[in-house]
């Protein structure tokens, strides 16, 4: 995370959430990353010094013009302009967290060896709503190097319930 990505991110939070529209912003934020992520060249345009900058404006309008809140193309253009377009995915994951703490929700990272289970990832977010105090949302992924159990983060806490965890502590008790 860049200190640009930042900025950016808190100058769009803060002019989104002066709209009541934040929630708004981030859904177009996801249809412009996601646009991104489909077609990696057009990032490349955007941010190419080689391209006049009125084209490169252009072809922002073209994409997103109508699809995204003002205040969202405003920042793009931006970004676009200064040359600092390739922030953006790094931008976008700022706003996400600033967004989710302005809602007062916590984003729980789970790092499980096995997809987890509707009921397991139900039961587990309940149990870290209580934990911490307030709405969580869970972020899941898979790593089959755990071997089994599983990694949850959240404000710095870290619970590691996982087989791969367990084995490296009894190899530090026999291995000191």
């Amino acid at each position: 995370m860049t200190t640009t990505s930042k900025e950016y991110a808190e100058a769009l939070f803060e002019l989104s959430a002066g709209e009541g529209r934040t929630e708004e912003t981030a859904a177009g934020l996801v249809t412009v990353i996601s646009a991104i992520r489909q077609e990696p060249g057009y990032q490349a345009l955007l941010a190419s010094a080689a391209i006049p900058r009125e084209s490169r404006l252009d072809a922002l309008e073209k994409a997103f013009r109508g699809k995204v809140p003002d205040v969202l193309m405003a920042v793009l253009r931006m970004m676009v302009s200064k040359g600092h377009v390739r922030d953006l995915a790094d931008m976008a994951r700022e706003y996400e967290e600033l967004a989710r703490q302005y809602t007062g929700i916590t984003l729980v990272n789970v790092t499980s060896a096995v997809p987890l289970k509707e009921a397991e990832a139900v039961a587990l977010r309940q149990k870290m709503e209580r934990r911490i105090g307030h709405e969580v949302t869970l972020k899941c992924r898979v790593d089959p190097a755990l071997i089994g159990g599983i990694r949850v983060e959240a404000d710095g806490l870290v619970i590691d319930g996982s087989i791969r965890n367990k084995l490296e502590q009894i190899k530090d008790v026999i291995n000191p």
